[in-house]
Order: C-alpha cells, then structure tokens, then sequence
C-alpha cells in the first residue's frame, strides 16, 4: 500500500513538472531598461535584430529619400551615387545617434514576444534609445538590437538593396504626384530590402515564430 502511495506521489509531481515546463514561456527577455553590459543583453540584442532586419532596413533607406520629392526629383536622385553610396557605407548609415533620432521620431519601438520573437511596432509614446550605448555599465539591449540589424544587414548586402531599390522603383509606374511618389518608393524600399540575406532570413523566423535560433 505504501509503495501504491509512493509511487502517486511521484506521479503526481512529474505531471506538475510537465505542466510547468509547457506553461514557461520559450524565451526570457532581459528587462528592457538600462542595465550592464552582459552576454545575456548582448544575446537578446543580436536576437531581436535576426527578427526586425527587414523593418530596420525599409526605415532607415527610406529616410534617405527627399521627403516630399515628384518623380523628376526621385529619378534625379536614384541617378545620382548617393544612395548606393550611403548604404555601402554600414557604419556610417547604422551611427546609435541616428538610428535614435529616426526610430524615436518615427515612434517605433522593438516589441518583444513571449515565444522569444520580436518586432517593430508603432508605439503611442516617443520610445527610448539610448544615442551613444557604448558603455559597459549603462547599456540598452534594444538600442544594440537596432544597430546590429542594421549594421549586419548594410554590411552584407548593402549594394544589393540600392540595386534592388532602383530596379523595383523604375519598373514601377506612379501619377507623378508627391503622395503617389511616395508611395512608390516605399514599396520600391520594400522590394530592395528584400534582397538582403539578414532580411530573407528574417521573414523565414516570421513566418515560423520563435524558438530556438
């Protein structure tokens, strides 16, 4: 009777452990605020970028355009070698200081999931990035996230997404107005970005969720 009882009891806490183990989420994200440089913040950054590598590279090429520029200013600029120029040029393009100002202005933030994915999202606050984020003692994993997306995605494959960018744009047509311009380079910006590798790889991690990288 006592080894009946014995072996119920461990029964019972082996289910308890199966359901605890189910009911943890896949992945812990350190706390999103300022802390030391570990390699546990350093991991969770270069994990979000794998995630994030296509909206961080449509964001930053797009800001590269004339804001309110016709097709004749457009075409005037793809023609030029300023684009091709500045996204061969990773650390350049991917400077914290930048990437801040663009992400906070743009209110767009790194959403983490419990599944350990992670995305851009469109906050209804001016979110935090830290400008310089190269101490050891006051470090900012999301900002980190940001910049090494960036700087992986431009430092592969940077001339593949101007080539990219200029191709889609000129096989596409628009009305010559500015919001029509506009919207044709985004989706040309898309379609360059497109051609990166971090991003291809990143709409794979998309389309199957979190987990193990």
């Amino acid at each position: 009777m006592g080894s009946c009882r014995g072996f119920g009891f461990l029964l019972t806490v082996v289910v308890l452990a199966v359901v605890r183990t189910d009911a943890a989420p896949a992945y812990k994200w350190p706390e999103a605020g300022m802390g030391q440089r570990t390699s546990d913040r350093l991991s969770a950054g270069k994990r979000a970028a794998k995630y994030i590598a296509c909206g961080v590279c449509e964001e930053r090429v797009l800001s590269l355009f004339p804001g309110e520029g016709d097709a004749d200013m457009i075409a005037r600029f793809l023609e030029g070698e300023s684009l091709t120029e500045s996204l061969g040029d990773a650390k350049g393009l991917c400077g914290m200081r930048d990437l801040a100002k663009l992400f906070k202005g743009r209110r767009i933030e790194v959403e983490t999931k419990p599944d350990g994915s992670a995305l851009l999202s469109s906050s209804s606050t001016i979110p935090f990035y830290e400008e310089i984020n190269t101490s050891d003692l006051v470090f900012h994993w999301k900002s980190f996230a940001l910049q090494h997306a960036c700087t992986e995605l431009f430092r592969k494959d940077g001339d593949e997404v101007a080539q990219g960018v200029v191709k889609a744009y000129h096989a596409s047509t628009g009305g010559g107005m500015p919001v029509e311009e506009r919207k044709r380079v985004v989706e040309a910006v898309k379609a360059g970005c497109r051609m990166a590798r971090t991003c291809k790889a990143a709409a794979k991690l998309a389309g199957g969720g979190g987990g193990e990288l």
